[in-house]
Formats: C-alpha cells, sequence, structure tokens
C-alpha cells in the first residue's frame, strides 16, 4: 500500500527532517507515527500527499512510485487520500453538511450521489443531527467528527490524521480515536501522526517511533510509546 525507500528530506534552510527511512504500511493497517516535536512525521505524511518532494529515495502509495508523478497527476492522487488535522480547517460560512459536500463537489460527483453520501457519513460520526449547524455552533470534537466526515466522504483508501487529537482533551480525544477506530474497521489504511503517548498506548496499534529524522522503533500491535 504505502513505502518509503531509503528516504531523506533536507528543507531548503539546511534542516534535515527525515534521514534514509524505509517502512512499509500493508493495506488495512493502522500506524501510529510518534515522535516529539520535529522528529519527522509530519514531514512523512507531507510526503505522502505530495505536498513536499524526498530530497533523496523513493515513495510508493498503491504500487506507484509518486514522486514520479507529473503535476496533472498529483489531483488524483490526492483523491485517494483523506486527510484530517489538528486545527480542523472547516470552512466557517458553509454548514457542515456543505463542508462534507464540498469534499464530493471537488471530485466532480453528482447531485445525487452527493445527497445520498452525505448523510449517511454525517450520521456514521455521530453528526446526523448537526448538518444544517455550522463550525462555530460545534465543540472542538464535533467540529473534528466533521473533518472525519469529510476526509471520508470520497471513499479514501488511505486516511491520514497529523495530530487530529491534539486540541481535544483526553475524553473528547478517545471519542475521536473510536471513530477512526471504526474507518479502519470498514477497510480504510489509517496513519496517524501523534506525541500523545497516552492515546498511542491505549488503542495498541502498530508504532513507528522517529527521532531527530530517523526511525529509532516499529513495533507491532500493543507497542509502548515513551517521548522519552
Amino acid at each position: 500500500m504505502i513505502q518509503f525507500k531509503n528516504v531523506t528530506k533536507i528543507y531548503p534552510d539546511g534542516t534535515k527532517a527525515l534521514s534514509d527511512i524505509s517502512f512499509n504500511v500493508g493495506s488495512g493497517e493502522f500506524v501510529f507515527l510518534v515522535g516529539a516535536s520535529g522528529a519527522g512525521k509530519t514531514t512523512a505524511v507531507k510526503l505522502i500527499t505530495k505536498e513536499i518532494e524526498p530530497t533523496q529515495g523513493g515513495v510508493s502509495v498503491n504500487g506507484r512510485d509518486i514522486t514520479k508523478l507529473k503535476k496533472r497527476e498529483i489531483p488524483h492522487h490526492r483523491r485517494g487520500l483523506g486527510v484530517v488535522f489538528q486545527d480542523f480547517r472547516l470552512l466557517p460560512d458553509k454548514t457542515i453538511y456543505e463542508n462534507v459536500a464540498f469534499a464530493m463537489e471537488i471530485v466532480e460527483a453528482r447531485d445525487r450521489d452527493i445527497r445520498r453520501q452525505v448523510p449517511g457519513i454525517l450520521a456514521m460520526v455521530g453528526l446526523g443531527s448537526k448538518a444544517d449547524c455550522f463550525p462555530d455552533q460545534l465543540s472542538g470534537g464535533e467540529q473534528q467528527r466533521a473533518s472525519l466526515a469529510r476526509a471520508i466522504v470520497n471513499n479514501p483508501s488511505v486516511l491520514l490524521a497529523d495530530e487530529p487529537t491534539g486540541n481535544l482533551d483526553m475524553e473528547t480525544a478517545m471519542d475521536i480515536m473510536k471513530v477512526i477506530n471504526m474507518i479502519n474497521h470498514r477497510g480504510t489504511t489509517v496513519i496517524m501522526a501523534t506525541h500523545a503517548g497516552e492515546i498511542v498506548n491505549a488503542m495498541k496499534k502498530r508504532v513507528i517511533t522517529f527521532k531527530k529524522g530517523v526511525i529509532i522503533s516499529d513495533r507491532e500491535k500493543g507497542g509502548y510509546y515513551n517521548e522519552d
């Protein structure tokens, strides 16, 4: 599904964010990328979305080296990815329904498909009764649920979550993790970058630990994460 092979990333200011890292993520897996701020995990996510390019090495998604994609092919690549961020990034002047529908409009889905798909996705993430609300009428946890709905409404093969619980209290964060786990159980591959050790330990999933741009451990289910 996803393969990093001897990937190094050096930013223009000389910062080496990743140094010769390699790992594979299989279809349907749930994998945490963990480490302190600046460890390299967010850089890895940005390489998958092709927001940035590796300095050296290859990144493959679904068997294709995305470092070789032409510019016109990038939008199609990104359609297979759902992305959730720490700061929600909802459109404030659109209702929750409209925010989720917008993701389908971008890929030119038919109106009847949007009308059929969006309510079901909102119900799945627990927002069936909030479709007509605007983002500022929702709690932080509800806004993140809306972000998740938007990320998965086009049935992506991969969900990338970059610190999705960073702005939430622990109880709300665990509720969000239950939703992400449910999405994974539906067959979506999940890669989540976080430094929240308590959440990682509670979920008992595969854990790849980054430190100063290198992978220092790759533990299967139940792997313990200690930020130190």
